[in-house]
């Protein structure tokens, strides 16, 4: 019975059928980071770098792992998530000293103090959404292995001049894209 439980729970999280999930493109015109896919990795959000996801075992053994090899999101209405099933989910903030665009490990909220968990917007787009935050432009500033790791253009924060701003475009899925994200 405890199994039947387990799987008819798991099947609740997963079925959350709606335009809250999305993925994320970069939009930069004549540049290294047109049309890249957002990633998370290591707890950070990317440009041209794998997916990094998790899934228990005993997940996995009842069938209830998302393929875990895209990043998704959730939310966009002034906070946001990643797209996860894991109980708890995964919440995306700007670290307040670097304008690093991170995420929260699985059960956990841990995240450094003052950082900046709202001003997320979804607008609507032509042919996608665009994402946004209040407190400044999506930057990407190189990093090893042609990635580029996303920043927020805080106003604080003093970036490299190799670095480019760009536009997050989104576009609508249908579920979580992993259990978690590592």
């Amino acid at each position: 019975m405890k199994t039947t439980f387990t799987v008819a729970a798991l099947t609740g999280l997963l079925s959350t059928a709606s335009a809250q999930y999305f993925g994320l493109t970069s939009a930069r015109s004549a540049s290294a980071i047109h049309y890249q896919t957002v990633s998370a990795s290591g707890n950070s959000i990317w440009l041209n770098k794998k997916t990094a996801s998790y899934c228990p075992d005993n997940v996995k053994d009842i069938g209830g792992c998302p393929a875990g090899n895209t990043t998704i999101f959730a939310g966009g209405e002034d906070t946001l998530s990643m797209g996860t099933a894991v109980p708890g989910g995964q919440q995306v903030y700007i670290d307040p000293d670097t304008g690093a665009v991170k995420y929260t490990q699985a059960h956990s909220a841990a995240q450094p103090e003052g950082s900046i968990q709202t001003g997320w917007t979804v607008s609507p787009g032509n042919g996608f959404g665009i994402l946004s935050n209040s407190n400044g432009p999506f930057i990407a500033c190189p990093a090893e292995n042609d990635s580029y790791q996303v920043f927020i253009g805080l106003e604080c924060v003093d970036f490299d001049d190799a670095c480019l701003s760009f536009d997050a475009l989104t576009s609508n899925v249908t579920e979580a894209g992993a259990w978690q994200y590592s």
